[in-house]
Formats: C-alpha cells, structure tokens, sequence
C-alpha cells in the first residue's frame, strides 16, 4: 500500500514539475497558472515514459495530478495531448533503460568473395558443394529463431504483456549477459536457449504482475526476439579463403564454409573440428550430408567460434563407369565398398564384378584386382587409383531372325534350340516368304563367319531342321527380295506419266486409268507398247531388241475388239504420241500505231507479219512504219540450258548468271516493204512470243559514243551523219573515225564504209542512233619494250650471220 501511494506521489510530482519547466527561475510557480498547449512533445512523452515505469494507468496518474493543484481543464489538455502523441507514433512504448550500456551498432555481415581454384580442387568431391551457382549456403538472418538459440551479447528481447495489464518492452542484452527490466532489475539471459529465456522471463514477471498468478490468471506476457547481433567466426586450416567472417546469429558450420570457398585442394571434408572456448565442440563430416543428407553435426555458431578445417589423410581417385568420377576421401578403415557409396554406385554399362585398383607404395606402383568379394575388405589406402571397366559389348544368348516373318528382331537363344521353334516364336512366316532357300550367318570360334543354308519347305515340313547357335542371324527372304522389281512404265501424253507397279492380268486402259487418262492433245488411235525380249531370245545372239504392238483406244478407254485381250508384261513401255494437227495456242502482240493494238492468236501455221497487221486494222496516219521492229521470244530447252550452264561455269569469261532460259532478240524487218509487196521475202511467219513495235514518226537522231558532246539532234533531210557528228562537238581524240556505225529504228544497222574519195556514212534516218566507237587504250611502255626486244633479238641474229659468213 505504501509502495502505491509511493509511485502515485512521484508520478503526480512529475506531471507538476513538467508544469514548472516554463518558469525554471520560478521555483515557487503555481501548477493552475501554467499552459499545457505549451508543453513540448519531449515533456509529454516523459510524463508518459513516467506513468508506464511506475505501472500507473492514466486515470490514477491524472487523479494524482489534480490533487497536486492541476485543473480539469489542464488534466484534458494534458490527455489530449498524451493520445494526439500516441497516435502519431511519437510515444515510444518500450522500456530502454537510460542507464543501461549503449552498444555498438551490429556490423555489415560477410558476402560471398569469387576466387580462382586450381583444377585439382574443382575435381575433388564435394567441392562443388560450396561452389555452385544453383546451391547456395549463403547465411540467411530473416528466419524463424528454433528453440534452441543461445542468446549473445546484443540481441534484443521484445517482452509484450497483454490482458488485465498492459505493457512493451524492447530490451538488450548488454555486455555482462543481461537485461534490465524496469521494476523488476537485470535478468541474466546470455548463452541459455531461446525456450530457456521464455519460461525465465515469463517467472520474473509474475513478481510484479499478479494477474499472471493462479489458475484463471488474467494477465499474460509474450516473449519473442527482435534484431540479432551477429556473430564474428574465424575459418583457419586448408581452406580456400581463411579468415574472419560476420555472419547473422542464426548461421550454422555450412554458413561458414560456404562464405569461405570450403576447403582447398589439401583440405578434409571429413575432418572439419568447431572450436568453442578452446573445446572442440563437434567434428563435421560433409560426407554425411551430401552422401546420406544427414545435418546433425551442422550447429549453429556462436561469437569467436573457430572452424579448423584439418588436411586430409586418405585421399583416393575415382575413374571409369562410376555415377560419380573424381577425388574421394576416404576415414581410416574405410574400404572399396563405402567409396562405391561415395561415388553413387556403378553406372549401367559398368563391370561390376571386379575392378582395377593401383597403388602408390612409395617406390613403385602396384596393381590389384579386386573382386566383388573382396570389396568389403580391402581397405583403402591414400593415393590409390580404382577404376570400373565397361562390359563387353558381348550377348551370351541373342539369336536374330530378319525377313518375311511377322516378328522380326532378336529373341532369346535356349538350350537345344531349333530353327523351326525360331520361326514358331517369329508368329511363322509370310505369304510372300521364298521358301526355297533361306541362310544362317553363324560366327564362328575364331570370331570368322560362315554361312549355312536351308530350305524353308523342308524345315517347315519337318524334313530338316538346324540346331541354333549363339549370335546366328537369320535371313528369311521374300520372292520380291530375290527378283527384279515388276514395274510398267507409261510416257506421253498422259496425266501423270510414270512408273506404275506391274500385277497380273493388267491391260493398256487399265495403265491409261491409273494414269489419269488421256491429255486432250493425245492421239488415242494409236498407242505403242515396246517389250522387251524374253529369256529364251535373249539366251542367243541376234539383232532384235524390243517388240513393239500398236492398238488402238477411244477417250472412254474402251478397245478395238481385236486388241481387248492384249495383257501388258513387266517392264512393258508406254507410248501415247501427241496428235499431228495439235498445237499450243500462240500469241502475237502488236504494239503502238496500230488501230487496234493488243494480243492476237496465230490462226494458222504460215500467219505472217502482214497479217497480223491487217487483223490489227493496218497503220494509223501516224505510224512511222520504217521504224517498225520485231522482238522475238527464245526459249533454249533444258538440255541446251543445262549445256550453257556447263559452258559457263568451264570458260572463265562467261558467268554462269548471264545464261537465261528465256530471252528476246530484235529481228529487223522492213514494214514498208512487207506492206506494199504482198508473198515478199521479209514478210516474216510469225511465232508464238512475238512481239511487234509499231511506232510513231519520229523527229529526232541521237550521237553517242566518242564524241565531244553526246546529244540528241532535231532530223532534217539536209544534214548527213558526219554533220550530226560536228553538231556533237566532233569526233574525241580516241574516235575510230573509219568504224562509225547507224543503228536504225528497226533494229537494223549500217556501218562506214571507205573508198577512193574518202569515208562514206550511212543514211540518216528519223529515229536513228549514230555511235562512233572509241579506240583502245595503247600501253605505248609494253610496246617500248616489245620493240626492244625485237630489236636486240634482230641485232643479235645479224650478229650471227655476219660471223657466219666470214
């Protein structure tokens, strides 16, 4: 009772002193004459860290108040300000004691550092383990805490009471191992386990919290940990990267190791000691883990725990058709058998029934076989080489069976086995097995092989029968194995001419039908069939051959009654002829100053130029019929295309991308001449392709090639090629004066011609080109020395014969 009144007087002083702050020269202020809205949030939030201290609700501490001389309207200020303070999370809730010793803030934990190994330690086993991108052990401090964490210097204990009384505390562990609960003094936690630290705490509290008494107890308490100090561990011994690692509270021995690179190429990964306070703790054996999964050696650690990681004492090499090839350890008294668990057991092409061991005795190697009776007991030795051959690609009872039966493949050879039950245990033969002859290639002992042959009648029949042996590969053939294919063969002017499979009884229409029927340009009175000549003709020498028949058919495939019965015969051919009268359609196109220009069929085979043009309503006023051309379309057949191809692609000044299949050629014709004289010989047939250029007159003559300036001149009767030339800027200085040429509108040219009074040009025409050709480029320094040498070669001969001569 008196302890009570005790914390209600001081709490009641508190609230008045607080009052008292803003006349601190003043001592002797009355509390009814200070401001409360005046108060600083810091004042307010000592009056509340007061009442929670002291365990006072804010009813008895504001009646405490108003004893002291407050008025009710201060207390409500007072409490306004109290809740607006809470509410916007200035009222900090905990119990951090101001006098307890402040620590130092926790350190940036350890990262993972990449480093280079050497090859012989990515070969040992289980180096992979602390090394692999997928597998991390990168220490995690976001984890649920297990119940049996040890506490250590700076971690932080949440204490939540809930229920009749209310109360949060966030305490420390300070650096003598305890915490201080206010009220209540320091609770010593260090080093007990999470579980520990709950049920201890929780008994300390009840001394000043009743409620959490009795049987119906009406106040409870939650005890949980908040931030964690880390830990500081040293990794010493053969290990990859030794040193001091910070690492989260919660880290275990793989934490540790995985940090720093596990142990090196000298290092054990059997032998890893945990070192606390001078003790060894625990030894680790990663084998247990990543050959059984077994953590029970991975503890958690704890500050200034030192891992030693110790060199290894057997160490032995794995080769050959194990799971697992590399560099094992191997413990004292270890044998064959545990490291065929280490390495995961044989694969499945392994011989498992003995393997190769090579020992290292210090001056020599020695050589051991071990046999699968032996493995338990030969213990293993450091620097020992065991190695698992392969089994022989060898079958000790296949027999194969291939062919016409219905189940081919391999099957298994029993003993006394005969070729008939082979045959009853393929599902027997097919109906297009031959059964004059089948043949068994059988190896023999000295790995030869021979061939035996059967009859197949007699085997089925029970006449004869071959006894089986290991390896044999029978070969059962059918009759379409042992002959010539039977085909037929039709050609021309068919739907799909082709090759068709030959049967019985087949005649000309029934081939016609499976070949789509006759073309509309066949000539169906008469179809050929060639044969060839049989096996007795053949047999002797004579000049004969083919046969050949003619028959003929109507388009509904129905024969002259004389030829119905005519059957065809393997390897018969085929013809069906194109009809005489039968020809592609052909298109002539007429072009320009024609009345009706367009594309016209060829009516006839000897349609000429000039009827075409009459067709096309003859030559409007303005065409200019001198300079009518003709464009003629050539199509090379394959044979020619491929030969020009070949052509091309031998001759190193042809490319074989110039040769076209199809292309046009100008034919120069006389469209005058053609018009005016009917049956002349420039009235031209024409073909299929072609295509007739009609154009208009024309008002101008073009000069290109060597000449000073290339331009197109206005056409007038008085002016001559060499005046054209001259309007041109003249011949350039490399002209070859006596090769100008005309190429007229038609196609056609004309060329220079000399004589005793000089050059004579050809006749300029409207639309006409003249093109005067350039000489070529003289390399006047090869000639310098061709006559030089001409000269000293001369010079040298007159030389000789002067000599000679004397």
């Amino acid at each position: 009772m008196m302890l009570s009144l005790r914390r209600g007087l001081l709490i009641g002083l508190m609230i008045v002193s607080c009052f008292a702050e803003l006349q601190a020269q003043n001592t002797n202020v009355n509390p009814a004459t200070v401001n409360v809205e005046a108060l600083s949030d810091a004042q307010i939030q000592k009056i509340i860290d007061e009442m929670e201290k002291n365990g006072m609700s804010q009813e008895e501490a504001m009646t405490l108040a108003r004893a002291r001389g407050a008025s009710q309207m201060q207390i409500d200020q007072l409490i306004s300000r109290i809740n607006e303070l809470k509410m916007n999370g200035g009222a900090k809730v905990s119990a951090l004691n101001s006098q307890e010793e402040i620590l130092e803030p926790t350190e940036v934990m350890s990262e993972k550092v990449e480093f280079e190994a050497t090859e012989k330690n990515k070969n040992i086993f289980g180096f992979h383990f602390f090394n692999s991108d997928n597998l991390s052990f990168e220490p995690n401090a976001d984890v649920p805490v297990s119940k049996s964490y040890a506490l250590g210097i700076g971690d932080e204990v949440n204490i939540s009471v809930y229920g009749a009384s209310q109360q949060n505390y966030q305490l420390l562990v300070q650096k003598n191992g305890s915490i201080v609960i206010p009220d209540l003094g320091p609770v010593y936690l260090y080093g007990l386990s999470f579980e520990e630290v709950q049920d201890k705490i929780k008994n300390r509290l009840i001394s000043i919290y009743n409620g959490m008494q009795g049987d119906r107890p009406n106040t409870f308490a939650d005890v949980s940990l908040g931030a964690l100090r880390g830990v500081k561990v040293n990794v010493i011994g053969e290990i990859n990267l030794p040193g001091t690692y910070a690492l989260p509270a919660t880290a275990s021995v793989f934490n540790a190791l995985y940090l720093a690179g596990g142990p090196n190429e000298n290092g054990s990964f059997r032998m890893i000691d945990l070192i606390r306070d001078g003790k060894t703790i625990t030894t680790v054996d990663v084998y247990a883990y990543l050959i059984d999964g077994k953590t029970s050696s991975n503890i958690q650690l704890r500050d200034q725990d030192v891992i030693l990681v110790r060199p290894y004492v057997n160490r032995v090499s794995v080769e050959g058709e194990f799971k697992r090839l590399g560099l094992f350890e191997a413990k004292p008294k270890e044998t064959v058998k545990d490291l065929l668990r280490f390495a995961g057991g044989f694969t499945d092409r392994a011989y498992t029934h003995r393997l190769e061991l090579y020992r290292n005795n210090s001056r020599t190697m020695t050589f051991m076989g071990v046999e699968e009776a032996e493995y338990a007991s030969t213990l293993l030795v450091n620097g020992d080489l065991i190695k698992a051959g392969e089994i022989v690609d060898r079958f000790e009872n296949r027999i194969s069976i291939e062919g016409a039966v219905y189940r081919p493949g391999n099957y298994e050879l029993k003993k006394g086995m005969m070729l008939s039950q082979l045959i009853q245990k393929a599902e027997g033969l097919k109906e297009e097995a031959f059964m004059e002859r089948g043949v068994i290639t059988r190896k023999k002992s000295d790995m030869t092989f021979e061939s035996i042959s059967f009859s197949l009648r007699e085997v089925l029949s029970g006449k004869s029968d071959v006894a089986l042996e290991r390896e044999d590969r029978i070969q059962i053939s059918s009759i379409f194995d042992v002959r010539e294919a039977r085909i037929i063969e039709i050609v021309g002017e068919v739907q799909y001419p082709g090759t068709y499979g030959w049967a019985e009884n087949i005649s000309i229409a029934d081939l016609v039908f499976q070949a789509g029927g006759f073309k509309e340009n066949a000539e169906v009175s008469s179809v050929e069939v060639s044969r060839v000549l049989d096996y007795e003709e053949i047999g002797s020498l004579n000049k004969a051959l083919l046969h050949t028949f003619q028959f003929g058919l109507d388009r509904n495939l129905k024969f002259h009654p004389d030829d119905a019965g005519f059957i065809l015969k393997p390897f018969d051919r085929v013809y069906v002829r194109q009809a005489p009268g039968y020809r592609e359609q052909g298109t002539v196109t007429i072009q320009g100053e024609v009345l009706y220009a367009g594309d016209y069929g060829i009516t006839r085979k000897d349609e000429k130029i000039s009827d075409v043009i009459r067709r096309a309503g003859g030559l409007t006023p303005e065409a200019y019929a001198k300079g009518a051309s003709l464009r003629r379309r050539i199509e090379l057949s394959e044979s020619e295309y491929q030969a020009k191809l070949a052509i091309a692609a031998q001759d190193t000044t042809m490319n074989p991308g110039d040769v076209e299949k199809v292309k046009y050629q100008i034919v120069g014709i006389d469209l005058p001449k053609i018009m005016s004289q009917r049956a002349c010989v420039e009235d031209l047939q024409v073909k299929a392709g072609d295509q007739l250029l009609v154009p208009s007159k024309l008002e101008t003559v073009m000069v290109s090639g060597s000449v000073l300036n290339p331009v197109a001149h206005t056409f007038t009767t008085k002016r001559k090629a060499k005046d054209y030339i001259m309007n041109s800027g003249g011949f350039a200085q490399r002209a070859k004066k006596g090769k100008v040429y005309v190429l007229y509108a038609n196609g056609t040219t004309a060329a220079t011609k000399g004589g005793l009074f000089g050059r004579r040009f050809p006749k300029i025409e409207p639309g006409c080109e003249i093109i005067v050709p350039e000489k070529p480029e003289v390399d006047k320094a090869a000639n310098a020395s061709k006559w030089l040498a001409f000269t000293s070669t001369l010079a040298g001969l007159v030389t000789a014969i002067a000599i000679a001569t004397r």
